[in-house]
């Protein structure tokens, strides 16, 4: 499941927030990091949402119907 590129911006904003703001350095360092990460998740989602493929979902579709073919001829196997 992906994430909507709205969400990814919302956690960005919010450790964006805590790295300016939380008391502790180690945290605010933690937080920074999470909020890169968020936007490279965000930006992701925006090439999602844009109708940009995604080679990894071409992947992974190819993943789920090579186990479903896998799962038919198991099938037929055993009901003949």
């Amino acid at each position: 499941m992906h994430l909507k590129s709205h969400i990814c911006r919302a956690q960005e904003a919010r450790q964006l927030d805590l790295a300016a703001n939380d008391p502790l350095e180690s945290r605010r360092k933690i937080a920074a990091a999470a909020a890169r990460a968020w936007q490279i998740e965000a930006l992701q989602a925006e090439k999602r949402e844009a109708g940009h493929a995604d080679p990894l979902d071409k992947l992974d579709a190819e993943i789920t119907t090579e186990f479903a073919d896998e799962e038919r001829i198991e099938r037929h196997k055993y009901a003949g």
